[in-house]
Protein backbone atom coordinates (compact mmCIF):
# COMPACT_ATOMS: atom_id res chain seq x y z
CA UNK A 1 0.00 0.00 0.00
CA UNK A 2 1.28 3.48 -0.85
CA UNK A 3 2.12 6.30 1.54
CA UNK A 4 1.43 10.00 1.19
CA UNK A 5 3.02 13.15 2.55
CA UNK A 6 0.41 14.99 4.67
CA UNK A 7 1.94 18.36 3.70
CA UNK A 8 2.56 18.27 -0.05
CA UNK A 9 0.37 15.22 -0.89
CA UNK A 10 3.21 13.50 -2.79
CA UNK A 11 2.56 9.75 -3.04
CA UNK A 12 5.37 7.26 -2.36
CA UNK A 13 5.82 3.51 -2.09
CA UNK A 14 5.23 1.78 1.23
CA UNK A 15 8.99 1.72 1.93
CA UNK A 16 9.30 5.53 1.85
CA UNK A 17 8.84 6.68 5.45
CA UNK A 18 9.68 10.38 4.98
CA UNK A 19 8.84 12.85 2.25
CA UNK A 20 11.72 13.65 -0.09
CA UNK A 21 10.58 17.26 -0.40
CA UNK A 22 9.92 18.42 3.14
CA UNK A 23 10.99 15.50 5.39
CA UNK A 24 7.49 14.99 6.79
CA UNK A 25 6.44 11.59 8.11
CA UNK A 26 4.50 9.84 5.34
CA UNK A 27 1.19 8.20 6.22
CA UNK A 28 -0.27 5.04 4.75
CA UNK A 29 -3.04 5.68 2.24
CA UNK A 30 -6.46 4.38 3.25
CA UNK A 31 -9.15 2.33 1.63
CA UNK A 32 -12.34 4.44 1.91
CA UNK A 33 -14.32 1.29 2.67
CA UNK A 34 -12.14 0.58 5.72
CA UNK A 35 -11.35 4.07 6.99
CA UNK A 36 -9.26 4.37 10.17
CA UNK A 37 -9.80 7.64 11.98
CA UNK A 38 -6.52 7.32 13.88
CA UNK A 39 -4.12 7.09 10.93
CA UNK A 40 -2.12 10.29 10.62
CA UNK A 41 -3.05 11.48 14.11
CA UNK A 42 -0.66 11.92 17.01
CA UNK A 43 -0.74 9.98 20.28
CA UNK A 44 1.71 11.28 22.83
CA UNK A 45 4.89 12.09 20.92
CA UNK A 46 4.18 9.68 18.08
CA UNK A 47 2.40 9.98 14.74
CA UNK A 48 0.46 6.88 13.68
CA UNK A 49 1.91 6.28 10.23
CA UNK A 50 0.56 2.86 9.22
CA UNK A 51 -1.61 -0.03 10.33
CA UNK A 52 0.40 -3.13 11.20
CA UNK A 53 -1.92 -5.73 12.73
CA UNK A 54 -5.20 -6.34 14.52
CA UNK A 55 -5.68 -8.41 17.65
CA UNK A 56 -8.48 -9.29 20.04
CA UNK A 57 -7.51 -6.45 22.38
CA UNK A 58 -6.52 -3.73 19.96
CA UNK A 59 -4.91 -2.52 16.76
CA UNK A 60 -1.16 -2.12 16.31
CA UNK A 61 0.27 0.81 14.34
CA UNK A 62 3.67 1.83 13.14
CA UNK A 63 4.44 5.08 14.95
CA UNK A 64 7.10 7.73 14.41
CA UNK A 65 8.40 10.21 16.97
CA UNK A 66 7.57 13.72 15.77
CA UNK A 67 11.12 14.96 16.38
CA UNK A 68 13.57 12.04 16.47
CA UNK A 69 11.58 10.02 13.87
CA UNK A 70 12.17 6.92 16.05
CA UNK A 71 10.09 4.00 14.81
CA UNK A 72 7.86 2.35 17.40
CA UNK A 73 4.82 0.11 17.65
CA UNK A 74 1.70 1.71 19.11
CA UNK A 75 -1.07 -0.57 20.38
CA UNK A 76 -4.48 1.07 20.78
CA UNK A 77 -7.37 -0.69 22.51
CA UNK A 78 -10.47 -1.32 20.41
CA UNK A 79 -13.34 0.98 21.39
CA UNK A 80 -15.42 -1.83 22.88
CA UNK A 81 -12.45 -3.24 24.81
CA UNK A 82 -11.65 0.21 26.20
CA UNK A 83 -15.06 0.19 27.93
CA UNK A 84 -14.11 -2.97 29.84
CA UNK A 85 -12.52 -2.02 33.18
CA UNK A 86 -10.78 -5.39 33.52
CA UNK A 87 -9.26 -5.07 30.04
CA UNK A 88 -8.05 -1.54 30.76
CA UNK A 89 -6.53 -2.65 34.08
CA UNK A 90 -4.75 -5.46 32.28
CA UNK A 91 -3.47 -2.98 29.68
CA UNK A 92 -2.15 -0.65 32.40
CA UNK A 93 -0.48 -3.51 34.17
CA UNK A 94 1.28 -4.54 30.97
CA UNK A 95 2.92 -1.11 30.92
CA UNK A 96 3.72 -1.01 34.62
CA UNK A 97 5.24 -4.48 34.64
CA UNK A 98 7.32 -4.14 31.48
CA UNK A 99 8.59 -0.74 32.62
CA UNK A 100 10.21 -2.40 35.64
CA UNK A 101 12.04 -5.01 33.61
CA UNK A 102 14.93 -4.37 31.24
CA UNK A 103 15.81 -7.54 29.36
CA UNK A 104 16.51 -8.19 25.67
CA UNK A 105 14.05 -11.09 25.73
CA UNK A 106 11.13 -8.95 26.96
CA UNK A 107 9.54 -6.36 24.70
CA UNK A 108 10.45 -2.82 25.75
CA UNK A 109 7.46 -0.64 26.65
CA UNK A 110 8.06 3.08 26.19
CA UNK A 111 4.89 5.04 26.90
CA UNK A 112 1.27 4.70 27.99
CA UNK A 113 -1.65 7.08 27.91
CA UNK A 114 -5.20 8.01 26.91
CA UNK A 115 -6.16 8.62 23.30
CA UNK A 116 -8.47 11.54 23.99
CA UNK A 117 -11.52 9.77 22.62
CA UNK A 118 -12.11 7.22 25.35
CA UNK A 119 -9.44 4.65 24.58
CA UNK A 120 -5.87 3.88 25.69
CA UNK A 121 -2.56 3.35 23.91
CA UNK A 122 0.73 1.64 24.64
CA UNK A 123 4.00 2.46 22.85
CA UNK A 124 6.59 -0.31 22.45
CA UNK A 125 9.78 -1.04 20.55
CA UNK A 126 9.08 -1.89 16.92
CA UNK A 127 9.74 -5.54 16.08
CA UNK A 128 10.14 -7.11 12.66
CA UNK A 129 9.36 -10.79 12.44
CA UNK A 130 6.39 -12.92 13.46
CA UNK A 131 4.71 -14.57 16.42
CA UNK A 132 5.73 -18.14 17.24
CA UNK A 133 2.14 -19.18 16.54
CA UNK A 134 2.47 -17.95 12.97
CA UNK A 135 5.82 -19.69 12.53
CA UNK A 136 4.28 -22.97 13.72
CA UNK A 137 1.35 -22.58 11.35
CA UNK A 138 3.78 -22.24 8.44
CA UNK A 139 6.43 -24.80 9.37
CA UNK A 140 4.82 -27.38 11.65
CA UNK A 141 7.46 -29.26 13.67
CA UNK A 142 10.58 -27.12 13.97
CA UNK A 143 14.20 -28.06 13.30
CA UNK A 144 15.74 -28.99 16.62
CA UNK A 145 18.33 -26.21 16.57
CA UNK A 146 15.58 -23.64 16.17
CA UNK A 147 13.40 -25.28 18.82
CA UNK A 148 16.05 -25.43 21.53
CA UNK A 149 17.37 -21.92 20.77
CA UNK A 150 13.88 -20.44 21.08
CA UNK A 151 13.19 -22.37 24.28
CA UNK A 152 16.46 -21.31 25.92
CA UNK A 153 15.84 -17.64 25.09
CA UNK A 154 12.24 -17.89 26.29
CA UNK A 155 13.25 -19.49 29.59
CA UNK A 156 15.99 -16.91 30.15
CA UNK A 157 13.44 -14.11 29.75
CA UNK A 158 11.00 -15.87 32.08
CA UNK A 159 13.65 -16.33 34.76
CA UNK A 160 14.33 -12.60 34.57
CA UNK A 161 10.63 -11.78 35.03
CA UNK A 162 10.33 -14.31 37.86
CA UNK A 163 13.30 -12.71 39.64
CA UNK A 164 11.13 -9.58 39.96
CA UNK A 165 8.28 -11.63 41.39
CA UNK A 166 6.28 -11.51 38.15
CA UNK A 167 4.48 -14.53 36.73
CA UNK A 168 3.24 -14.10 33.15
CA UNK A 169 0.19 -16.43 33.49
CA UNK A 170 -0.79 -16.11 29.81
CA UNK A 171 2.25 -17.55 28.06
CA UNK A 172 1.39 -18.91 24.61
CA UNK A 173 2.88 -18.89 21.08
CA UNK A 174 0.92 -15.70 20.32
CA UNK A 175 2.89 -13.95 23.07
CA UNK A 176 6.30 -15.20 21.94
CA UNK A 177 7.53 -12.93 19.14
CA UNK A 178 10.39 -14.09 16.91
CA UNK A 179 12.33 -11.06 15.75
CA UNK A 180 14.55 -11.62 12.71
CA UNK A 181 18.33 -11.47 12.94
CA UNK A 182 21.37 -12.92 11.14
CA UNK A 183 21.85 -15.32 14.07
CA UNK A 184 18.33 -16.69 13.82
CA UNK A 185 15.24 -15.97 15.91
CA UNK A 186 15.48 -13.45 18.73
CA UNK A 187 12.72 -14.09 21.28
CA UNK A 188 10.67 -11.21 22.67
CA UNK A 189 8.03 -12.08 25.27
CA UNK A 190 4.89 -9.97 24.88
CA UNK A 191 1.84 -9.06 26.95
CA UNK A 192 2.53 -9.08 30.65
CA UNK A 193 -1.01 -7.83 31.18
CA UNK A 194 -2.04 -10.94 33.13
CA UNK A 195 1.07 -10.83 35.27
CA UNK A 196 0.60 -11.69 38.93
CA UNK A 197 2.88 -10.46 41.68
CA UNK A 198 3.85 -13.43 43.80
CA UNK A 199 3.14 -11.44 46.95
CA UNK A 200 -0.45 -10.80 45.89
CA UNK A 201 -3.05 -13.04 47.42
CA UNK A 202 -6.26 -11.58 46.05
CA UNK A 203 -7.74 -12.00 42.60
CA UNK A 204 -7.59 -8.27 41.87
CA UNK A 205 -7.06 -8.93 38.18
CA UNK A 206 -8.85 -12.11 37.19
CA UNK A 207 -7.66 -14.47 34.49
CA UNK A 208 -11.10 -14.65 32.92
CA UNK A 209 -10.00 -13.23 29.58
CA UNK A 210 -6.93 -15.44 29.62
CA UNK A 211 -9.00 -18.56 30.29
CA UNK A 212 -11.24 -18.08 27.29
CA UNK A 213 -8.56 -16.67 25.03
CA UNK A 214 -5.76 -19.22 25.47
CA UNK A 215 -6.78 -22.28 27.48
CA UNK A 216 -4.35 -24.63 25.71
CA UNK A 217 -1.33 -23.58 27.80
CA UNK A 218 -2.98 -23.13 31.19
CA UNK A 219 -1.52 -25.05 34.08
CA UNK A 220 -3.77 -27.47 36.00
CA UNK A 221 -3.77 -25.12 38.99
CA UNK A 222 -5.05 -22.31 36.74
CA UNK A 223 -7.63 -24.58 35.11
CA UNK A 224 -8.97 -25.54 38.53
CA UNK A 225 -9.19 -21.92 39.70
CA UNK A 226 -6.54 -22.21 42.41
CA UNK A 227 -4.95 -19.03 43.75
CA UNK A 228 -1.48 -20.41 44.49
CA UNK A 229 -0.13 -19.64 41.04
CA UNK A 230 3.66 -19.23 40.92
CA UNK A 231 6.51 -19.41 38.38
CA UNK A 232 5.84 -23.11 37.77
CA UNK A 233 2.67 -22.10 35.92
CA UNK A 234 4.93 -20.43 33.34
CA UNK A 235 7.17 -23.52 33.36
CA UNK A 236 4.13 -25.62 32.44
CA UNK A 237 3.26 -23.29 29.56
CA UNK A 238 6.87 -23.21 28.30
CA UNK A 239 7.01 -27.03 28.32
CA UNK A 240 3.68 -27.20 26.46
CA UNK A 241 5.12 -24.80 23.88
CA UNK A 242 8.25 -26.97 23.57
CA UNK A 243 5.98 -30.01 23.01
CA UNK A 244 4.19 -28.10 20.26
CA UNK A 245 7.43 -26.96 18.59
CA UNK A 246 8.60 -30.58 18.53
CA UNK A 247 5.38 -32.09 17.17
CA UNK A 248 3.58 -29.29 15.34
CA UNK A 249 0.47 -30.04 17.40
CA UNK A 250 -1.12 -28.63 20.55
CA UNK A 251 -0.37 -30.71 23.65
CA UNK A 252 -3.88 -30.40 25.09
CA UNK A 253 -6.44 -30.19 22.33
CA UNK A 254 -10.22 -30.17 22.52
CA UNK A 255 -13.32 -29.00 20.68
CA UNK A 256 -14.16 -26.43 23.37
CA UNK A 257 -12.81 -24.85 26.54
CA UNK A 258 -14.35 -27.48 28.83
CA UNK A 259 -12.74 -30.36 26.92
CA UNK A 260 -9.37 -28.64 26.94
CA UNK A 261 -9.52 -28.00 30.69
CA UNK A 262 -10.53 -31.61 31.32
CA UNK A 263 -7.46 -32.82 29.45
CA UNK A 264 -5.19 -30.38 31.25
CA UNK A 265 -6.28 -31.58 34.69
CA UNK A 266 -6.82 -35.25 33.84
CA UNK A 267 -4.66 -36.41 30.92
CA UNK A 268 -0.98 -36.43 30.01
CA UNK A 269 0.10 -35.63 26.46
CA UNK A 270 1.79 -38.38 24.47
CA UNK A 271 5.59 -38.40 24.42
CA UNK A 272 6.72 -36.20 21.50
CA UNK A 273 8.55 -39.23 20.11
CA UNK A 274 5.24 -40.90 19.32
CA UNK A 275 4.47 -38.12 16.85
CA UNK A 276 7.92 -37.26 15.51
CA UNK A 277 10.55 -39.77 14.34
CA UNK A 278 14.00 -39.46 15.86
CA UNK A 279 13.07 -37.84 19.17
CA UNK A 280 15.07 -39.49 21.97
CA UNK A 281 13.40 -40.76 25.11
CA UNK A 282 15.49 -38.32 27.16
CA UNK A 283 13.85 -35.37 25.37
CA UNK A 284 10.42 -36.88 25.97
CA UNK A 285 11.19 -37.16 29.68
CA UNK A 286 12.42 -33.56 29.97
CA UNK A 287 9.39 -32.04 28.25
CA UNK A 288 6.81 -34.24 29.95
CA UNK A 289 8.24 -33.41 33.37
CA UNK A 290 7.50 -29.78 32.58
CA UNK A 291 3.77 -30.51 32.15
CA UNK A 292 3.30 -32.58 35.29
CA UNK A 293 -0.08 -32.08 36.97
CA UNK A 294 1.54 -31.60 40.37
CA UNK A 295 3.61 -28.44 40.14
CA UNK A 296 6.03 -29.74 42.80
CA UNK A 297 7.07 -32.42 40.29
CA UNK A 298 7.90 -29.87 37.56
CA UNK A 299 11.26 -28.10 37.22
CA UNK A 300 11.35 -25.38 39.85
CA UNK A 301 12.27 -22.69 37.34
CA UNK A 302 12.19 -21.97 33.62
CA UNK A 303 15.99 -22.13 33.59
CA UNK A 304 15.89 -25.62 35.06
CA UNK A 305 13.47 -26.73 32.32
CA UNK A 306 15.84 -25.35 29.67
CA UNK A 307 18.82 -27.11 31.27
CA UNK A 308 16.99 -30.44 31.28
CA UNK A 309 16.01 -30.08 27.62
CA UNK A 310 19.54 -29.04 26.60
CA UNK A 311 21.02 -31.98 28.51
CA UNK A 312 18.46 -34.36 26.99
CA UNK A 313 19.84 -33.51 23.54
CA UNK A 314 23.40 -34.36 24.52
CA UNK A 315 24.66 -30.79 24.91
CA UNK A 316 26.83 -29.83 27.87
CA UNK A 317 26.57 -26.05 27.48
CA UNK A 318 24.57 -23.83 29.81
CA UNK A 319 21.18 -22.74 28.34
CA UNK A 320 22.35 -19.12 28.24
CA UNK A 321 25.33 -20.14 26.12
CA UNK A 322 23.04 -22.18 23.87
CA UNK A 323 20.70 -19.19 23.47
CA UNK A 324 23.66 -17.03 22.39
CA UNK A 325 24.73 -19.40 19.60
CA UNK A 326 23.54 -18.85 16.06
CA UNK A 327 21.08 -21.41 14.77
CA UNK A 328 23.71 -22.77 12.36
CA UNK A 329 26.32 -23.14 15.12
CA UNK A 330 23.80 -24.90 17.32
CA UNK A 331 22.80 -27.24 14.49
CA UNK A 332 26.46 -28.28 14.09
CA UNK A 333 26.77 -29.04 17.79
CA UNK A 334 23.55 -31.06 17.76
CA UNK A 335 24.75 -33.11 14.79
CA UNK A 336 27.73 -34.33 16.80
CA UNK A 337 25.95 -34.64 20.15
CA UNK A 338 24.69 -37.89 21.60
CA UNK A 339 21.66 -37.64 23.90
CA UNK A 340 21.76 -39.70 27.08
CA UNK A 341 20.95 -43.31 26.22
CA UNK A 342 19.73 -42.32 22.77
CA UNK A 343 20.93 -41.61 19.24
CA UNK A 344 21.37 -38.00 18.08
CA UNK A 345 18.15 -36.03 17.71
CA UNK A 346 17.85 -35.48 13.96
CA UNK A 347 16.10 -32.75 11.99
CA UNK A 348 12.42 -33.19 11.01
CA UNK A 349 13.38 -34.44 7.58
CA UNK A 350 15.72 -37.10 8.96
CA UNK A 351 14.87 -40.69 8.06
CA UNK A 352 12.90 -42.66 10.61
CA UNK A 353 14.82 -45.32 12.51
CA UNK A 354 14.35 -48.89 11.36
CA UNK A 355 11.57 -50.80 13.09
CA UNK A 356 12.66 -52.83 16.06
CA UNK A 357 12.73 -56.60 15.86
CA UNK A 358 12.25 -56.83 19.61
CA UNK A 359 8.87 -58.47 20.15
CA UNK A 360 8.72 -57.64 23.85
CA UNK A 361 5.96 -55.20 24.85
CA UNK A 362 8.43 -52.65 26.28
CA UNK A 363 11.75 -51.57 24.86
CA UNK A 364 14.92 -50.65 26.67
CA UNK A 365 15.01 -46.88 27.36
CA UNK A 366 18.57 -46.87 26.04
CA UNK A 367 17.23 -47.31 22.51
CA UNK A 368 15.18 -44.91 20.41
CA UNK A 369 11.57 -46.04 20.20
CA UNK A 370 9.98 -46.69 16.83
CA UNK A 371 7.86 -43.63 16.10
CA UNK A 372 4.63 -43.35 14.16
CA UNK A 373 4.36 -40.64 11.53
CA UNK A 374 2.63 -37.36 12.54
CA UNK A 375 -0.44 -38.37 10.51
CA UNK A 376 -0.96 -41.64 12.34
CA UNK A 377 -3.26 -41.69 15.39
CA UNK A 378 -1.55 -42.24 18.69
CA UNK A 379 -4.16 -44.74 19.76
CA UNK A 380 -7.34 -44.54 21.80
CA UNK A 381 -6.67 -43.00 25.22
CA UNK A 382 -7.70 -45.02 28.25
CA UNK A 383 -11.01 -44.20 29.89
CA UNK A 384 -10.61 -41.58 32.63
CA UNK A 385 -10.64 -42.75 36.21
CA UNK A 386 -13.37 -41.76 38.65
CA UNK A 387 -10.91 -39.44 40.34
CA UNK A 388 -10.09 -37.90 36.97
CA UNK A 389 -13.76 -37.32 36.23
CA UNK A 390 -14.16 -35.57 39.56
CA UNK A 391 -11.15 -33.36 38.86
CA UNK A 392 -12.47 -32.52 35.41
CA UNK A 393 -15.85 -31.61 36.89
CA UNK A 394 -14.13 -29.33 39.39
CA UNK A 395 -12.32 -27.63 36.52
CA UNK A 396 -15.57 -26.97 34.68
CA UNK A 397 -17.17 -25.64 37.86
CA UNK A 398 -14.16 -23.37 38.37
CA UNK A 399 -14.60 -22.02 34.86
CA UNK A 400 -18.31 -21.37 35.46
CA UNK A 401 -17.44 -19.70 38.74
CA UNK A 402 -14.94 -17.49 36.91
CA UNK A 403 -17.63 -16.48 34.42
CA UNK A 404 -20.04 -15.58 37.21
CA UNK A 405 -17.35 -13.66 39.11
CA UNK A 406 -16.38 -11.77 35.97
CA UNK A 407 -19.86 -10.51 35.28
CA UNK A 408 -20.43 -9.68 38.93
CA UNK A 409 -17.21 -7.66 39.03
CA UNK A 410 -18.21 -5.83 35.88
Amino acid sequence: MARQCPRCATVYGDDMFFCGHDGAITVQEQDPSDFDRRLGTQLGDYVLAARVADGAMGRVYEGRHVESKQRVAVKVLHDDVARDQVAVERFKREHETAAEMDHPGIVKVIDFGETGDGSWFLTMEYLEGEELSRALEKSGPMPVARLVRILCQLCEALDHAHSYGFVHRDLKPDNVFLARSEQGDEVKVLDFGSVKLQMETGAKLTAFGTTLGSPYYMSPEQAMGKLDVDQRTDVFAAAAIAWEMATGKVAFEGANVAQILMKIVNEDPAPPGQLRPGVPASFDDAVLRGVKKDKTQRPSSAGELAREVVKSLGLSADPKAVAALSQDELAEQLNSATPPAAQPFGAPEAASPAPSTDASPQRDRATVRTMSSPEEPAGIPPAPSKAGIVIAAVAVLALVGGLIAFFVLK
